[in-house]
């Protein structure tokens, strides 16, 4: 979306039976602390970047590149400041997550390289809040 949701709602309605690939537990990125543990340097470097979003780089990630033509017309990429400032707050935090696809005006490889460094750096334990699902939980 050219306007980004200010914030996502999760809902336990009922949960799955648990499985050997684990217990269905979400992950969450404070991306706000990850920018904040940057070196200023490298805060430098990433101010001003823009990077092309879109789900066909999310899925492409999961093998699946099967898009038609409407796909394509109905879900454009969508350019996205990778920093931001919170208006009310003034805290900046990055924004990033699968669907970036790389940063505008790089070549794509060194681009894509650099999210997955930012990746990388924001999922450390440190950065991550793991909820694990009750039924009637409300994550926002």
């Amino acid at each position: 979306k050219r306007i980004p949701a200010k914030c996502s709602l999760l809902s336990a309605r009922e949960l799955p039976s648990p499985s050997p690939m684990g217990d269905g537990e979400t992950e969450l990125a404070d991306l706000r602390t990850a920018w904040d543990a940057l070196p200023a340097t490298r805060k430098g470097e990433l101010e001003g970047l823009v990077v092309e979003h879109g789900i066909f780089r999310s899925r492409s990630r999961i093998g699946f590149a099967d898009f038609n033509d409407e796909i394509y017309r109905r879900l454009p990429p969508v350019p996205q400041a990778l920093v931001r400032h919170h208006p009310g707050s003034g805290r900046t935090s990055l924004y990033l997550a699968s669907h970036a696809s790389h940063i505008v005006g790089w070549p794509v490889e060194r681009g894509r390289a650099r999210i997955e460094e930012l990746i990388a750096f924001a999922a450390q334990p440190q950065f991550v809040y793991r909820h694990r699902w009750a039924v009637g939980d409300l994550v926002i």
